[in-house]
Parts: C-alpha cells; sequence; structure tokens
C-alpha cells in the first residue's frame, strides 16, 4: 500500500499556494497511479475541502485518514506554529462532523489523534471514550494516534489503538524499537516521513540525500542492480482487516 499525505493541499497561508486546478490534477493523479491511502486533517487549511470536491466521487478507490483534537472553527496558525488543539468530547464530535461534511462521505476509515496527546488529556474530559463511540456506531471504522515520543509509549501500552502514525525514515530513527513494539502489540503502522519530506531542506533531509546520492554512484558502477523508494510501509490494521 502506498499513501499520500495531503498536507500540502492546504495551501497559502502555511503551505504552498496550490491553485484549485492544481489540486484537482493532483488528487486524480493519486489515485490514477494506484495510491489508496490519502492522509489529511481538520487543520491542513483548505485540504479537506479539496478531497472532497475532487475525489468525493471516486470514494470507493481509496482509505481515508483524518486527525482530530484540532480546535474546530480556530484560524490557520501562523506559518511555523502550531494549530490549537482541544481534546474534549465536544471538540471530537464537533470535528469529525465537519471532515465528514467536507469530504462528502458517512464515514472515516481511520480517524487519529493528533500531536500525540498525553493519557490524561485523552481521557480527562471524554475525548478517547467520544472516539470510540464514533466506531461503534459505524463513523469510524479504526481509531488511531499519530504517535512520538514522549507519549508514545504510554499510547501503546493503553490497547486501545488500532494503527499507529509514527515518523520514521532512514535519518529519523528515534522511534524505531517502538514501531516495533507496536507491530508487536497488534497494532497497524502508518510511516510518516518516510522520505524524509524529500528535499535536502535541513540537515536530515541533506543526510538523506547524500545516501541517495551515494546509492546512485552505486548504481551506475554496475555494484547495485536497482533500488526503489518507499514513501509508506503497508498498513495493517487489526481486528477487521483491510485487504491491504
Amino acid at each position: 500500500m502506498l499513501g499520500y499525505g495531503a498536507m500540502e493541499l492546504r495551501g497559502a497561508p502555511r503551505g504552498l499556494d496550490v491553485t484549485d486546478k492544481q489540486a484537482d490534477s493532483i488528487l486524480h493523479a493519486v489515485l490514477d497511479a494506484g495510491i489508496n491511502y490519502i492522509d489529511t486533517s481538520i487543520d491542513y487549511g483548505v485540504s479537506e475541502e479539496r478531497i472532497g470536491r475532487y475525489i468525493g466521487d471516486r470514494r470507493s478507490e481509496y482509505y481515508l485518514a483524518s486527525k482530530c483534537g484540532c480546535l474546530v472553527g480556530a484560524p490557520p496558525a501562523p506559518r511555523g506554529q502550531s494549530s490549537p488543539h482541544v481534546f474534549t468530547r465536544d471538540n471530537i464530535m464537533a470535528g469529525v462532523e465537519q471532515s465528514l461534511a467536507r469530504m462528502r462521505t458517512d464515514y472515516l476509515d481511520v480517524l487519529q489523534f493528533h500531536i500525540s496527546p498525553s493519557r490524561k488529556a485523552l481521557e480527562e474530559h471524554g475525548a478517547l471514550e467520544a472516539v470510540l463511540e464514533l466506531k461503534r456506531t459505524g463513523a469510524v471504522r479504526f481509531v488511531g494516534m499519530s504517535g512520538t515520543l514522549p507519549n508514545l509509549p504510554h499510547q501503546i501500552a493503553m490497547g486501545v489503538f488500532d494503527v499507529f502514525q509514527i515518523p520514521y525514515s532512514a535519518v529519523e530513527r528515534e522511534h524505531e524499537t517502538l514501531i516495533t513494539a507496536a507491530a508487536k502489540a497488534g497494532a497497524g503502522i502508518v510511516v510518516r516521513g518516510g522520505a524524509a519530506k524529500g528535499a535536502p531542506d535541513d540537515e536530515k533531509s541533506k543526510a538523506l540525500w547524500a545516501v541517495e546520492c551515494a546509492v546512485g554512484e552505486l548504481v551506475k558502477e554496475g555494484r547495485l542492480r536497482c533500488t526503489s523508494k518507499l514513501f509508506h510501509l503497508p498498513v495493517k490494521l487489526r481486528d477487521d482487516p483491510l485487504p491491504w
């Protein structure tokens, strides 16, 4: 399975100035290429609306994942700042209702908690119970966590998440043992940033770029016969597995 992260469809001011026509072309190209897992979020600008507008009529061709906890109705945060998040039952329910309407669907395949909240934040004001209720009603098929250190070990231990989205690449390996732990616990894994965002624009990406250049030289010299780039690892969800 290959996934497409739709964050950059958000447009300006937080992202690139992607036009509606470009977004339409990108989304159809994604599906036409065989990519069948699309990940987005409430706070990715107009990403959700564009998914619904341009490929809502192709809903059977892809699995759809979004996020929760983002404050519904909040204006886009300035570039370089995080959007506000509120982990309450009311905000979770309002966010999912909004996401379903935006993306012109009656269910999400995966609903993930955004920004890796603590167990206390998940439980204190009913956020986790709200998502589990949405799963029971069929509005959400699988409950996920966009997880990172330091809270990821505790989230895995809770045993309630079907899938974890975790950053991992050749130059970002700090979550490696936790990916193994989550998989052993029976959860699916979605890798975020598997190609280190694809460009040498910071130190980590420069390191990956150097690795790719070295591999390219080995190919040219005939010392390596083939290479491949993995943008998302296969996802395996427990209990009611999808045919992935």
